[in-house]
């Protein structure tokens, strides 16, 4: 292929030229081998950009294995946009194609939103004892996510027959990749599809399968089974009963979703949201305030420690003018303060929330030892540093207005504030590796400790230092 082929198939939006072809040629003969060259993925964006109508006369006249297969490349709330648009009858012979575990979220989702749509009745008897044993399983363990698409293959079978086993059911099965190998229904090891190509027709699949095999049960956590299939480096994770025998699997395909979800919730809890505020591409003003204000009244009670402590000193800088001189002193620095605290914090905070992901949560104490003393390190580093910084800044101000040599009241109020930062920053420092730390030891998703949390603890902190500090010694100069 030419470099020019190659920079016209990259410029070329499949998604246009399908959403093209679906409006204007669905009606022409040879429409469904020209739609089976876009991908299914091209093919359901397409579909959103089109009128309701065009859709229903779209799924009235495609297949239902390929209207099932786009229905598993739709965002959720799309897939219930479509249900609404056409006939039951066609929705649900739609779920009944689709995987399993895309269904079980499908359907999930509808009665959690149209409480009024009832499709779970209406599908195949095969079908429903497929979807209740999903529904055994909570949102956050592994057996939610699990395929029933793959393989088995019996240890005793001769590579003649496990090809021809293979061949006919390959077409309808997910994943073919990873061949498992059960002795009376328990797992007792696998085989790559390669091994099995390349190998004498007169071996049992005994002889080639790997024993050694990583399983999960169905009941771990989402996130420790997507950990694991990291470390391993598995394309796919075979989720065993406690019998032994396999129910499902989980593939590299599912890792993608589950880590795209988990670092979703993440993110929705550091930046004090839901995570459907997070996902959601499009919100209705309702649902936004909804998901968002929970998290910002518990900031706000927060926020009022702040307002108290600061009315703990408000009697102490009334009075005299000299006083008031000083309040007005110590105002200016202030932002500088609670910005610098609160941004040390969270960069703490961070770090130490990845260190116990990476870590599953389960730190010695020997690591807990050696992470706290190294942000204490960092924190006293960082402090004293920001601190001559901005004594240096303080002091050329004051040079610059009243010329040399600086006044005592300038020097001691920039000694005072920089030996406050860098009390400061140490303490958030120290702050934000410590609260993750907390969570984690309550058996709480250390992700809670949000960056607005961090950022408020610091604050009333930071408060409590800079004007203990400034009363102590700055508050006797200037009465």
């Amino acid at each position: 292929m030419s470099e020019t082929d190659k920079e016209t198939m990259l410029e070329r939006d499949y998604v246009a030229e399908a959403a093209v072809l679906i409006a204007a040629g669905m009606d022409r003969p040879g429409f469904a081998e020209a739609l089976a060259e876009y991908h299914p993925f091209d093919v359901s964006n397409a579909l959103i950009t089109l009128t309701g109508e065009e859709r229903r006369r779209f799924f009235a006249i495609i297949p239902v294995e390929t209207a099932a297969n786009l229905f598993e490349h739709f965002e959720q709330e799309e897939a219930i946009g479509c249900i609404k648009e056409i006939p039951t009858a066609t929705a649900v012979a739609i779920i009944d194609h689709m995987q399993t575990d895309d269904a079980v979220d499908l359907l999930q989702y509808l009665e959690e939103t149209e409480s009024d749509i009832d499709l779970v009745n209406q599908l195949s008897p095969k079908k429903r004892n497929e979807l209740r044993k999903y529904w055994n399983y909570t949102e956050n363990e592994i057996g939610s996510v699990m395929s029933n698409s793959f393989i088995e293959l019996g240890v005793s079978m001769k590579v003649t027959d496990a090809m021809k086993k293979v061949t006919a059911i390959a077409g309808d099965t997910e994943y073919i990749s990873i061949l498992y190998v059960v002795d009376k229904q328990k797992l007792v090891g696998y085989l790559l599809l390669k091994q099995l190509i390349i190998a004498r027709a007169n071996q049992t699949i005994g002889d080639l399968m790997e024993t050694r095999v990583i399983s999960a049960d169905p009941h771990a956590s989402k996130e420790t089974v997507a950990r694991e299939m990291l470390d391993y480096g598995n394309s796919s994770l075979p989720i065993v009963d406690e019998d032994g025998r396999i129910i499902g699997i989980v593939t590299y395909d599912d890792l993608m979703d589950i880590i795209d979800e988990i670092k979703t919730e993440d993110y929705a809890r550091f930046a004090a949201v839901g995570p459907e505020e997070i996902r959601a591409e499009e919100k209705s003003v309702r649902l936004s305030v909804r998901s968002r204000l929970p998290w910002l009244m518990i900031l706000l009670g927060f926020s009022m420690v702040s307002s108290v402590v600061l009315s703990f000193f408000d009697v102490a800088l009334t009075g005299s003018d000299g006083v008031r001189r000083l309040a007005a002193s110590l105002a200016i620095y202030l932002p500088l303060l609670l910005d610098m605290s609160g941004n040390s914090g969270t960069q703490s905070l961070a770090v130490m929330i990845r260190y116990l992901t990476v870590h599953d949560n389960v730190l010695s104490k020997e690591q807990i030892r050696k992470r706290l003393f190294r942000e204490i390190g960092t924190g006293v580093m960082e402090g004293l540093g920001i601190a001559a910084i901005v004594f240096a800044v303080a002091l050329l101000s004051d040079l610059a207005v009243s010329g040399w040599p600086p006044e005592p009241l300038t020097l001691a109020m920039g000694i005072v504030t920089s030996a406050a930062i860098a009390v400061a920053l140490t303490t958030s420092t120290v702050l934000g590796a410590f609260i993750p730390l907390l969570m984690s030891w309550l058996k709480k998703d250390p992700a809670v400790a949000s960056g607005p949390f961090i950022t408020t603890i610091a604050d009333i902190v930071t408060l409590v230092i800079y004007y203990s500090l400034s009363l102590a010694i700055l508050l006797p100069m200037y009465r």
